[in-house]
C-alpha cells in the first residue's frame, strides 16, 4: 500500500461516528445527520445539557471506537504512519503560534485580534488541505475551517474561540486531539 493509498482507506459509517464522538466528547445529534447510526443504547447515550440534549459515548461505546480506530490503523501503510506522525509535528510546531493568537484575541476580543487567527491561518492552510487529504476520517476538517474563516472575515467574531460551537479555536483543538488519536494508535 502506498501513501496516497491511505487517503482510500474505507472508513465505515459507524466508524466515523464512534470516532468522532469520541474526539469531541459529546455532540448534538444533528451534526451527524438523519442517517447517523445513534439507536444503540449499549453505544451512546443522550445527556442534557445547557446546550440542550447532546449524544456521548457510553463506556462499551469508548472501547467500540478504539477498537474501530485500531482496525482503521492496521490498513496504513508504514509511510502512511509516517506521514501521518510529520503532519502531528508540523501541527505541534504551529500549535503554539495559534493559542497565542487566540489568547490575544480573548484578550481584546477585537477584529484586530481576530485579523491575527485568520493571518496564521493563512500560513497553516495548506497543512490542514494535507491532513484532510491524509486520512478519510480528517477530511471534514478543512470544509469546516473554511467555514469558521469565512464567518470571521464577515465580522462574527464568535467564531474565533467560542466554546459552543464550531469555532476556529474548538476546531483546532479537536483536529490536534484526532492527530493524536491516530499517530499514537497502533
Amino acid at each position: 500500500m502506498t501513501t496516497a493509498d491511505d487517503a482510500l482507506v474505507v472508513i465505515p459509517r459507524r466508524t466515523r461516528v464512534l470516532h468522532t464522538l469520541r474526539v469531541a466528547g459529546w455532540l448534538a445529534a444533528d451534526h451527524f445527520g438523519a442517517d447517523a447510526p445513534l439507536t444503540d443504547a449499549t453505544l451512546f447515550t443522550q445527556v442534557p445539557t445547557p446546550r440542550g440534549d447532546m449524544i456521548t459515548l457510553t463506556p462499551a461505546g469508548e472501547h467500540a471506537a478504539e477498537v474501530e480506530l485500531t482496525a482503521v490503523c492496521r490498513h496504513l501503510s508504514p509511510a502512511g504512519r509516517d506521514r501521518i506522525v510529520a503532519l502531528l509535528d508540523r501541527f505541534e510546531q504551529a500549535d503554539p503560534r495559534i493559542k497565542n493568537a487566540v489568547t490575544a484575541f480573548q484578550r481584546d476580543r477585537g477584529p484586530v485580534a481576530a485579523r491575527g487567527v485568520l493571518e496564521l491561518h493563512g500560513e497553516v492552510a495548506d497543512l490542514l488541505t494535507a491532513i484532510g487529504d491524509a486520512l478519510p476520517l480528517w477530511d471534514d476538517y478543512p470544509a469546516r475551517f473554511a467555514t469558521v474563516v469565512a464567518l470571521i472575515e464577515s465580522g462574527d467574531l464568535d467564531s474565533v474561540a467560542s466554546p459552543l460551537r464550531d469555532s476556529y479555536h474548538t476546531v483546532w483543538h479537536l483536529l490536534h486531539r484526532d492527530l493524536r488519536l491516530v499517530a499514537d494508535c497502533r
